[in-house]
C-alpha cells in the first residue's frame, strides 16, 4: 500500500479462498486513488474473515475490523499497518470518533446464535458470540466506560451494532443493527439511550427496504442507506428525499471530503459507487470482481487529505 493522498479510495475486499466458510479468507484492504486507478493492497495481519466498515480517525489512521477474528486493524497515513493494540477479545466491527479524542467501539455481534456456515466463536466464559455494546476508549486507546445500549432485534440473530456515525453536534451515536426497522440513538455524554430517529413497522413491503448503513452529512441530516436506495433524514426523522441506487445489496455507506458525494458498498455485487447527492446519480464505480456469494466487499472509505 502506498502513502495516503487525499482523496485516496479504500475498499475492505477479503480474498476468500475457503470452501468451509464463505466469509474467511485473506483480509485485504485495496487502495485507489481519486480517479479510482489501483494504487495498492494490504494484506492485513491478524484478521481471518471479512475486513469491514473503514473509516479514518482525525489523525489520519484508517481503521477496519474482522469482528470475527476480533481483530481491529489500524493503518497509518504511510500505508503500514500500525502493531496490534489489546482492544479486549470482543468482536469490535466499527468504530467512530469523537472531539474530544475518545473512540467509541462498536460490538458487531449480539446472542447465542452462532453463524452456521463458518467459525464463530462464544465469548469465553459466556453462552453468547457477542453482547452488541458500544465501548469508550480514551484518547491513549485506554477504557473510559461501556454502554448497555439497545440493539434492534437481528434478522440473522447475532448481529448487534453493526453500523454507527456520530451525530455532528458531538452528544449522541445513531446506530443499526443490519436489516433492521430501527434507527437507534444513544446519547454518550449522559450515558442514556434516546429515543428512536426511526422506527419502522416492518412486514412485507419492508423487505428489501430494511437498514443497511448510515452516515452523517454536516448539517446533521443522516444519510440512511436501505439496500437499494438512500434516505435523507432530518433531525426529527422525517424523510427529505430519496437517492435511487443501481442495484440492491448496498451495505455501506461512508461520505466524501466533498459532502456533494457518497461511497456506498454493494456486499452482492462487488461493486462501490460513488454518488452525486445533489444529482442523485452514480458517477463512479469500482468493480472488485468479488459477487454473489463471494460477498466479499464490505467497507469503503476515502481518505481526506
Amino acid at each position: 500500500m502506498r502513502p495516503f493522498a487525499a482523496g485516496d479510495i479504500f475498499l475492505g475486499c477479503t480474498y476468500l479462498n475457503d470452501p468451509h466458510d464463505d466469509h474467511a479468507g485473506e483480509g485485504r484492504i485495496l487502495q485507489f486513488d481519486c480517479r479510482m486507478v489501483p494504487k495498492g493492497t494490504l494484506y492485513t495481519a491478524g484478521t481471518t474473515h471479512l475486513v469491514i466498515n473503514l473509516s479514518f480517525a482525525p489523525d489520519g489512521t484508517l481503521w477496519a475490523f474482522d469482528p470475527f477474528a476480533r481483530a481491529v486493524v489500524r493503518v497509518g497515513r504511510d500505508g503500514r499497518q500500525l502493531p496490534a493494540h489489546d482492544f479486549g477479545d470482543r468482536p469490535w466491527g466499527s468504530a467512530v470518533f469523537g472531539r474530544d479524542g475518545s473512540v467509541y467501539l462498536c460490538e458487531y455481534l449480539k446472542g447465542q446464535k452462532p453463524y452456521q456456515r463458518g467459525a464463530m466463536r462464544l465469548l469465553e466464559g459466556t453462552d453468547v458470540v457477542g453482547h452488541g455494546r458500544i465501548r469508550r476508549l480514551a484518547a491513549d486507546l485506554t477504557v473510559v466506560t461501556e454502554y448497555d445500549n439497545e440493539t434492534a432485534p437481528s434478522m440473522t440473530g447475532f448481529h448487534g451494532v453493526t453500523h454507527a456515525a456520530l451525530h455532528p453536534g458531538g452528544r449522541f451515536i445513531t446506530y443499526i443493527t443490519d436489516l433492521g426497522m430501527r434507527v437507534l440513538r444513544f446519547d454518550v455524554l449522559e450515558a442514556r439511550q434516546l429515543p428512536d430517529l426511526v422506527t419502522y413497522p416492518g412486514g412485507k413491503e419492508y423487505t428489501r427496504r430494511w437498514t443497511t448503513g448510515v452516515a452523517y452529512l454536516d448539517d446533521g441530516t443522516l444519510l440512511l442507506l436501505r439496500g437499494s436506495f438512500i434516505d435523507l433524514i432530518d433531525e426529527a426523522g422525517q424523510s427529505l428525499r430519496t437517492v435511487p441506487l443501481d442495484e440492491y445489496g448496498y451495505a455501506m455507506i461512508r461520505t466524501c471530503r466533498d459532502q456533494r458525494y457518497v461511497l456506498v458498498a454493494n456486499i452482492f455485487t462487488g461493486v462501490m459507487s460513488k454518488v452525486d447527492l445533489q444529482e442523485e446519480r452514480i458517477v463512479g464505480q469500482i468493480d472488485t470482481g468479488f459477487a454473489k456469494p463471494s460477498r466479499s466487499l464490505a467497507g469503503a472509505a476515502e481518505f481526506p487529505g
